[in-house]
């Protein structure tokens, strides 16, 4: 009876190895895979990798396994299907560089097959810039000045008297070539502003088409004799045209604080010479900037 019992023991534990050894022997490895001269990446989405390949006749693999590892994340791996011709890694960084992502064929009974490996560096992705508003800034007669006021009408003043009624009108009565300004002191010393106006309402469209926006630190008849530097555009794409349009500029900013703002304007919707505006306002503006590129890797 106990010679009976061992040989059956003998045979259970011969039994079991068998299995297992069937088990890991067994399983298929895929033959038919990605011709690795057919890959190629994309590294221009922000924050992205993407590898691109021709997908094989009659693949006989399941899936497509890519391993790599995250500098912050640590070791990842995303699977596309055997129908995909592209998979995405996304969550990355330009910062990160060159990483190296390894490609295996993976058969539907696990069976594997190390296929190649490549590297890529992802995207650059931008900043993320919000501006704020800090407030108006107020403004008196005294802070304006232009170098082209017409002598019969529309004294400069009009434009912060806050009257749409009232209004400032360019020289019309000896026209000269553009470009022509408004200086408006701010009256402090700011790195960030945005201004707003109302065309004059009548019909003649005099209403600036083509502008550059300056910042100083001194008063000059010129932005060139201010010392000013450039701060803006602006242009027919976003000034608008008609009978007292309204018009809010996007913030402008400087790495350099100024207290003079300068508004150069090179055309007009008329063709004349001149402009009118009705009124103007300033305030004052900041922006936060987060660089994710630029932060130390953790």
């Amino acid at each position: 009876m106990m010679k009976k019992t061992i040989i059956k023991m003998l045979m259970a534990v011969a039994l079991v190895g068998t299995v297992a050894s069937c088990s890991d022997d067994d399983k298929t490895t895929p033959r038919v895979n990605i011709d690795e001269s057919t890959v190629t990446v994309d590294s221009k989405q922000p924050g992205k990798v993407v590898f691109h390949w021709t997908t094989p006749e009659n693949a006989d693999f399941y899936y497509i396994k890519v391993a790599y590892d995250d500098p912050v994340k640590g070791h990842r791996v995303l699977n596309a299907s055997t129908y995909a011709d592209s998979i995405m890694i996304d969550g990355l960084y330009a910062k990160y560089g060159d990483l190296t992502y390894t490609f295996t064929a993976v058969s539907r009974d696990g069976g594997e097959k190390a296929l190649f490996t490549k590297t890529a560096t992802a995207g650059y992705v931008p900043a993320v810039i919000k501006d704020f508003e800090v407030g108006p800034i107020d403004l008196t007669a005294a802070q304006l000045w232009t170098d082209d006021q017409e002598s019969s009408e529309g004294p400069i003043a009009n434009l912060v008297d806050g009257n749409n009624a009232t209004y400032f009108h360019m020289s019309w009565s000896a026209p000269s070539p553009w470009p022509h300004y408004i200086r408006v002191d701010l009256g402090k010393k700011v790195k960030g502003v945005s201004f707003w106006y109302k065309g004059r309402n009548n019909a003649n469209n005099d209403n600036p088409k083509r502008m550059t926006i300056f910042a100083s630190n001194n008063a000059g008849d010129t932005p060139t004799a201010a010392n000013a530097w450039e701060i803006g555009k602006l242009g027919s794409d976003v000034l608008p045209s008609g009978t007292a349009p309204e018009f809010t500029s996007e913030g402008l900013f400087s790495e350099e604080e100024f207290q003079y703002l300068w508004l150069q304007i090179n055309e007009a919707y008329s063709g004349s010479n001149w402009i009118a505006l009705a009124e103007l306002s300033v305030k004052e503006m900041t922006r936060s900037k987060y660089d994710p590129e630029n932060e130390p890797i953790k």
